[in-house]
């Protein structure tokens, strides 16, 4: 932010010389121009008295003429000299007055503007840009290949920092929560989107939403276990708000789950209400067709058009495990992270976290795994897998985690694929 206040302090220096110039110019030819003027009435004063003395010389004026013609040149040079002194003291201070008054003006209209810039510019938003610029610009510096998930640690402090002066500020919540969740750290996520909707309340229009979103994180952040938690945040959601997608979402998922497949389609069908274009299209609408499909709603479709179907659908199944020879430098309640990206990417387009203790698992990443709505499994044709056990919990790698990678694998591929997590970081 120093050079940018720097630029605005020479560009206000270089308006105000700019504005001042003229005036510091014009006044000073009037003063030359007036000086000029004196110095000719003396000139003309003493070339006229040098003549009357030659023609006194000459005996071709006498002596009363002389002194008569000569009274009169002195009477008109101090006229002359009168008036222009007069005339100057007339002009020279509506000159000053002038140039007073455009530099009070000047000063005025810079502190104003800097005022308003202050009160209602961009600094934070510019100071974001930077901070998140230069965490961009250092993860596409990381060689292709490494076992590393994306570093958000400078975006978040920042963002801390700045919800810890202004923790009302809703979007700034929003870009950490969502920071949170590229990173696999529901917790936080659950933390900050339970936060914000305090700070709301429950009349505030976008409580519903926040809410909803807390619900998703919560229930992410459990497991994927509809715990009597989660459900009352669903419930709490959809009292602000009946047509609260997210909440419906999670209401139609647990209906699905519980085989009342006829119950999540009206849920789902509901939730397109208010569900953006993306996320109806990539999950809505599909988990509908599926829904409807065991739920018996539509014919049978023959089999080799079911394969095809199921060619088509993105997704990876993962058969994973652990190295038995391994086994011993592991908790069962260390974390287990599995999560797909686009090939040479940083960002997970799916991921799901549960404990060793659960392993060998069978995953499915799909759509409904994205951490994000925007950038799903869905949007690309091949991606990267890594299955990584942390030590500390966290899905950046560290020294001592246990990981596998399997690079190259198609998303409609159709296919199960088999990972053994037999490396050490």
């Amino acid at each position: 932010m120093s050079s940018l206040w720097i630029w605005i302090a020479v560009l206000s220096l270089l308006s105000l010389l700019f504005l001042l110039f003229p005036l510091l110019r014009a006044n000073k030819q009037a003063t030359q121009t007036g000086s000029d003027v004196q110095q000719d009435n003396v000139n003309i004063f003493r070339e006229r008295l040098a003549e009357l003395d030659f023609e006194k010389e000459q005996n071709t004026l006498d002596e009363a003429s002389y002194l008569a013609l000569k009274a009169e040149l002195e009477k008109t040079l101090l006229q002359d000299v009168e008036g222009k002194n007069k005339v100057k003291y007339k002009v020279m201070p509506v000159s000053v007055t002038q140039a007073l008054s455009v530099f009070v003006t000047a000063i005025v209209l810079i502190i104003a503007s800097l005022a308003v810039y202050s009160h209602l510019g961009a600094s934070d938003d510019y100071a974001d840009y930077l901070a998140l610029k230069t965490q961009s610009e250092s993860s596409q510096q990381t060689a292709i290949g490494k076992e590393e998930a994306p570093d958000f640690a400078k975006a978040i402090e920042m963002l801390e920092q700045k919800l810890a002066e202004n923790p009302a500020d809703f979007e700034k919540s929003i870009l950490l929560a969502n920071s949170y969740m590229a990173i696999g750290n529901y917790n936080k996520v659950v933390e900050v989107y339970d936060r914000l909707a305090k700070n709301l309340g429950v009349q505030h229009k976008d409580y519903a939403r926040v809410k909803g979103s807390y619900a998703q994180a919560l229930f992410q952040a459990q497991g994927e276990k509809f715990t009597a938690e989660v459900n009352t945040a669903i419930e709490q959601a959809l009292a602000a708000d009946a047509q609260e997608s997210t909440a419906l979402i999670l209401k139609g998922i647990q209906a699905y789950m519980q085989a009342e497949y006829k119950q999540a389609i009206a849920l789902w069908e509901q939730a397109k209400v208010q569900a953006g274009q993306t996320q109806t299209k990539r999950f809505i609408e599909p988990a509908i067709v599926d829904a409807r499909l065991k739920s018996g709603m539509v014919p049978p479709v023959p089999a080799v058009k079911v394969e095809t179907q199921v060619a088509a659908k993105a997704e990876v199944i993962i058969n994973l495990s652990l190295a038995p020879e391994l086994a011993g430098k592991v908790k069962p309640e260390h974390t287990v992270f599995v999560f797909a990206r686009a090939m040479g990417g940083r960002m997970p387009l799916a991921i799901e976290r549960f404990q060793v203790k659960d392993l060998p698992k069978r995953i499915v990443l799909d759509e409904s795994k994205a951490a994000m709505p925007t950038a799903t499994i869905a949007s690309v044709d091949s991606v990267d897998i890594v299955a990584r056990i942390s030590l500390r919990g966290t899905a950046k790698p560290q020294a001592g985690d246990l990981f596998v990678e399997q690079k190259s694998v198609a998303v409609k591929a159709g296919k199960e694929l088999t990972l053994v997590i037999n490396q050490v970081q």
